[in-house]
Order: structure tokens, then sequence, then C-alpha cells
């Protein structure tokens, strides 16, 4: 599954390629998980305890306010994750407008 990560403090968005298992996406981002909708097909996945374990801003969310910690963006299509197209990397690089390394 093709999806984008993102440490916290600018760096650029990392093209991975993971399993798309729970694990691999508590291994990413911390134990408990929050989903963060940006669109009907991209969710943000990133630590729910982030802002209170005192972990870095990632980015600014225009509904949510800031998120905390690193991130994981994926698709979604009937409520399952599944990989990133082209066009929704495209769409994620612009709205946190940071280059996909």
């Amino acid at each position: 599954m093709r999806v984008l990560f993102r440490e916290p403090l600018n760096q650029p968005l990392q093209l991975k390629e993971i399993e798309g298992t729970f694990e691999d996406f508590q291994e990413l981002v911390g134990d408990l998980i929050e989903i963060v909708p940006l669109t009907d097909d991209i969710v943000c996945l990133c630590n729910d305890e982030a802002e209170m374990l005192g972990l870095k801003k990632n980015f600014f969310d225009d509904r949510q306010g800031w998120i905390f910690g690193a991130c994981v963006f994926t698709a979604t299509k009937n409520r399952e994750f599944t990989s990133l197209s082209d066009k929704q990397i495209g769409y994620i690089s612009e709205y946190i407008g940071f280059p996909v390394v």
C-alpha cells in the first residue's frame, strides 16, 4: 500500500510502501491512532496524544487546527485504507505545502 509519511518540523513528505496493517500505522505514528479526514477519500493518521505528549507541530488543517507528531496519509474506500493514487499524492503535497521525496 502506498502512503505518505511526514515527521514534524518542516520535513518533506516521504512516499512509503507498507502492508497497511494496524501495527504498521502504530509503528509510524504511535499507539493511539486518530483519524483526521482531509477529503472524502483521503485521511491523515496521527497520534491522538501527540500534543499532550509534547510532540512538535506537523501541519495546520483548516478544520482540525494543528496536527502534532508524525503523520501518515492514506486513501480510503468503503471504510478501508487503500493506496494513494498519483492525484491524491499531488493533492496532499499541495495541501501540506511540501514536496514528496
